[in-house]
């Protein structure tokens, strides 16, 4: 094989690799969508129990979501890791969006901060 022929070769192969990567990236994507509606599911009968309006049905399941994380955790937590967990209800929900979600919570006495971007639950009490 000459040189010219080496790199058509090489060539061909380094767009098949991308090709390859891209249709993972997709394929990745499609599998994140189907575990968030997997979750939306398992989380319906339970988180959309009260809910009467059709557009809150999102902030049902983020509040629960955000409930089920606090309860898991030993210790307090960020608003970004709540917010992380929190997308799994909703990819592309904003950050202030969620920050309403939290103040909404906090109104309610569901959770309450200890400090600032840090929550647990409104019973939590910190052990020593």
């Amino acid at each position: 094989m000459n040189t010219i022929e080496g790199h058509a070769y090489e060539k061909r192969l380094l767009e098949e690799i991308e090709k390859i990567g891209h249709q993972i990236l997709e394929l990745e994507q499609e599998k994140h969508a189907l575990e968030r509606q997997l979750i939306k599911a398992r989380h319906e009968s339970y988180a959309l129990r009260d809910v009467k309006r059709k557009n809150s049905i999102t902030r049902a399941l983020v509040e629960d979501i955000i409930i089920k994380e606090l309860s898991s955790s030993k210790k307090p937590m960020k608003s970004q890791e709540l917010f992380h967990a929190a997308q799994y209800a909703n990819l592309h929900m904003k950050n202030n969006t969620f920050r309403t979600y939290l103040h909404r919570m906090l109104e309610k006495g569901m959770i309450k901060r200890i400090k600032t971007a840090t929550w647990v639950l409104s019973g939590y009490e910190k052990t020593k």
